[in-house]
This record gives C-alpha cells, sequence and structure tokens, in this order.
C-alpha cells in the first residue's frame, strides 16, 4: 500500500512551483506598467512598491522597456532609493516567516545588515511549511487507505451474501466464493497492519510539526 500517494506529492510540488511561475512572469517581458502609469509615475513610489515586493533590480529595465513605448524614461536614482526603502520592508524577519510559511523562496534581495535575520525566520517559515505537508502526505495516504478497506469490506460482505443466501450455487463457484473471502479477508487485514503504521508515522510528523510551532516567533 502506497504511504506517499501521487495527489500529496503534486500538491507539494504545485506549492514549491509557486517561485518559478513568478519568475516566469517576469522573464517573458509582460508589460510592468500602462502608459498612463508611466507618465503619471513617481518613481519614488515605484521603487518603494517595488521593494516591498522583494523584486529585484532587474524589474527596473521592464519598466524603462514598457515606458519607453510612452517617451518617458525612468528616474533610475529615484526608483533605485525608493526600492532600497522598499525592500528593507520586504526584508523584516517578520515578513521572512511569512514568507516562508507561504512556501516561497527567497531571491537573495536583502541587504547585508538585514540577510542573516531575515534568513533565519524564512527557514523556520519553510520548515514549517513543509511538515505541513510531509503531515497532509500521511494523512492523504491513510483517506486512501481507509477508502480501499471500505471497498473491500464492501466487496467482502457481498461475496459472503452470495454464498450463503443462494443454495443451488455449484461446487466450484462455493469454491470460488470461498477463495475470493480469505483473499479479501487476508487483504483487509494488511490494510489494517498498513493504516496502524501510517498513524504511527503521522503521530511523528505532527510532533515535529507542534515543535517548530511551538519555538521562535517572528
Amino acid at each position: 500500500m502506497a504511504a506517499k500517494p501521487k495527489m500529496a506529492s503534486g500538491a507539494s510540488d504545485a506549492l514549491r512551483n509557486v517561485g518559478a511561475v513568478a519568475l516566469l512572469g517576469v522573464l517573458c517581458g509582460c508589460a510592468t506598467m500602462t502608459p498612463d502609469e508611466c507618465r503619471q509615475a513617481d518613481w519614488y513610489t515605484v521603487g518603494y512598491e517595488d521593494g516591498v515586493q522583494g523584486e529585484e533590480l532587474s524589474i527596473l529595465s521592464l519598466h524603462r522597456e514598457t515606458c519607453a513605448k510612452a517617451g518617458i524614461v525612468p528616474d533610475r536614482a529615484l526608483y533605485e532609493a525608493g526600492r532600497d526603502e522598499g525592500i528593507r520592508v520586504y526584508c523584516e524577519p517578520g515578513h521572512g516567516y511569512r514568507l516562508g510559511r507561504a512556501g516561497q523562496r527567497y531571491a537573495g534581495v536583502c541587504p547585508a545588515d538585514m540577510e542573516y535575520e531575515f534568513l533565519a525566520a524564512h527557514g523556520e517559515g519553510m520548515a514549517i511549511f513543509n511538515l505541513e505537508l510531509d503531515v497532509q502526505e500521511v494523512e492523504s495516504a491513510i483517506a486512501y487507505v481507509d477508502n480501499a478497506m471500505a471497498d473491500a469490506e464492501h466487496e467482502l460482505d457481498e461475496s459472503r451474501r452470495t454464498l450463503d443466501e443462494n443454495e443451488d450455487l455449484t461446487s466450484e463457484l462455493r469454491r470460488h466464493l470461498r477463495d475470493e473471502i480469505e483473499e479479501l479477508s487476508r487483504e483487509i487485514g494488511r490494510m489494517e497492519a498498513e493504516r496502524d503504521r501510517l498513524m504511527v508515522e503521522l503521530g511523528v510528523r505532527r510532533e515535529r510539526l507542534r515543535e517548530h510551532l511551538d519555538g521562535p516567533r517572528y
């Protein structure tokens, strides 16, 4: 019986690819601002807002490309000053922790004087995110086993009823039903043992998660 259903693995992969999808949106060259926004832009504020979002400085090239169509050239000095201030908001430890809890990766944008604490908080948040996935993985496996057991028990009941309620069955069919009942009973026993093992594993993983949830707060 599989302890790690594909559904859980797929959910994990999807969550961990969020950062990659976001990066693809930046790399595709999509417009970052409308022409009207370019004409009305306060470049310090644009930089600040990008910094708060943790955008890399390379996004300014996309702003420049977009705004060129409106005949506007971004003020790099103002933009960088605003972004530097915004990045310091983004790099607060509490924000790093929340990013980790959401499974979002760090793009290496924090200044040196803030990066250590940010990484510590982000790492703790990411650890909890991964532990929650671990718990969900086992919970999904238990649900899978429960469904399989329910199906097998229903089939077992049907086979027993057929054997008990039909006196005109041939000896060959009776032998077949008895063999089927024995095999279903053995299979249910194996699934019960697997479920017991998974319940122990679930307890272990929940305890690991609890230890982290009781750890440092950011």
